[in-house]
């Protein structure tokens, strides 16, 4: 079986996941001193969540597009 990484969306879920880990522990491991340190480090947290959420979403609406054009059972011939 010839997966093409390119097509293939389920390659990039490690990345997404890897975002939203780094996102959970972010608060254990950078620490903020300052007010204005505080705002930065909420903003760039959020930005991961985001970039998590958004690839996740992706993958989500790609799986679904391959499933209803059937290109999940490609392999199979016609009848």
């Amino acid at each position: 079986m010839h997966l093409n990484r390119r097509n293939n969306p389920i390659v990039t879920l490690p990345i997404a996941m890897m975002f939203l880990a780094i996102g959970i522990l972010w608060p254990r491991i950078i620490h903020t001193v300052s007010y204005a340190g505080r705002n930065w480090d909420d903003f760039l947290r959020g930005g991961i969540f985001g970039l998590a959420i958004g690839m996740l979403l992706m993958i989500v609406h790609a799986l679904r597009r391959q499933c209803r054009c059937g290109a999940a059972d490609s392999g199979k011939p016609e009848a």
